[in-house]
């Protein structure tokens, strides 16, 4: 899924920047503001933020962004919709490193801003909560949630869409973008399906393998059992069937005893497959987070520092996404 465009989404400012945003883009710097009104100063702080963005001067645009976020005892206070712009160009960075639960927890703050304004038939108050719904589908697009990123996709989509008759030259690349992203997603599920019928195809040789008594073929079988019913567990987090997930990584676990080796990094993989698949479950999230909170110790154990930080990520990301869904049907 492509990033997304910050500029099109950029809030109208209070003041005429036109000048200012000419002597950035040919200096490359903050104009000096000195005898400046404060709320000319935001203004032009917040055209320079979109100017690092675009430049690619991705370090200094998140400390600005940072500055103006949280506050400057010289600017005024700052509007909810600049706030909102801020968060989402502040989670629209963390996209760009895979920082997907900062990311989340930036889209948190957004909504809430976005949720503060009145004006909510205005074109840069739907423009921004198209911006974060695209936001979030690229986040569990990349976290394997393809099926919470289409729904998104979707919402974000027919708000673009009204924006478009709107006004057409602003929106219509936006539009075009999460027309491909959801084209992208359904061509993705199809693949999807092609794959689980050819593992589903393995699983039934290896299966009868385990009949044969030959203790060499069965121990075969059964670590390739538990592979291709893993990776078939992952299939279905990534189409939104976290109830067949957890039917696979059961069976996987279920087979991985079999092999009555010591727990190790497999049992792991595969426990925190079971995990993210339970927290899809509304009824079965508590469990989730207790299988989560006891498999750190073994993640730190064994050394498997990406696991240990994909434990932790999921157990913050729990909340940021319950509060997420909140939010989102307060202002749907």
């Amino acid at each position: 899924m492509k990033q997304l465009q910050l500029n099109y989404v950029f809030p109208h400012l209070a003041n005429d920047m036109t000048i200012a945003q000419a002597q950035i883009s040919r200096t490359g710097a903050m104009p000096p503001v000195g005898g400046l009104s404060s709320d000319v100063v935001l203004d032009m702080r917040m055209t320079y933020a979109l100017h690092l963005i675009t430049d690619h001067r991705t370090a200094q645009a998140a400390q600005l962004i940072d500055d103006l976020i949280y506050g400057d005892e010289a600017l005024p206070t700052t509007p909810a919709i600049y706030n909102t712009w801020l968060w989402v160009a502040r989670m629209t960075l963390l996209i760009a490193d895979s920082s997907w639960a900062l990311a989340l927890g930036s889209a948190e703050n957004a909504l809430q801003q976005l949720s503060s304004i009145k004006g909510k038939k205005s074109e840069d108050y739907m423009a921004l909560l198209a911006a974060i719904l695209y936001n979030l589908a690229v986040v569990h697009n990349g976290t394997g949630d393809n099926s919470r990123a289409a729904k998104e996709l979707t919402k974000a989509q027919q708000l673009l869409e009204r924006l478009v008759k709107k006004n057409e030259m602003r929106f219509s690349v936006l539009l075009l973008n999460a027309v491909e992203a959801s084209t992208d997603i359904i061509t993705s599920r199809t693949k999807q399906m092609n794959v689980l019928a050819h593992y589903q195809t393995i699983i039934d040789a290896n299966t009868l393998m385990l009949g044969t008594g030959n203790e060499g073929d069965t121990r075969k079988a059964l670590n390739e059992l538990v592979d291709t019913l893993r990776k078939e567990g992952e299939i279905m987090l990534e189409m939104g069937n976290g109830r067949n997930a957890v039917k696979y990584y059961t069976k996987a676990l279920r087979y991985q005893k079999k092999l009555n080796e010591p727990l190790g990094y497999r049992d792991l993989v595969l426990s925190i497959g079971l995990a993210r698949a339970l927290m899809r479950l509304i009824n079965r999230r508590a469990a989730a987070e207790q299988l989560l909170t006891s498999l750190l110790p073994l993640a730190r154990k064994l050394g498997a520092t990406n696991e240990a930080a994909e434990i932790e990520n999921l157990l913050n990301s729990k909340t940021k996404n319950f509060n997420i869904m909140t939010l989102l049907k307060g202002i749907f």
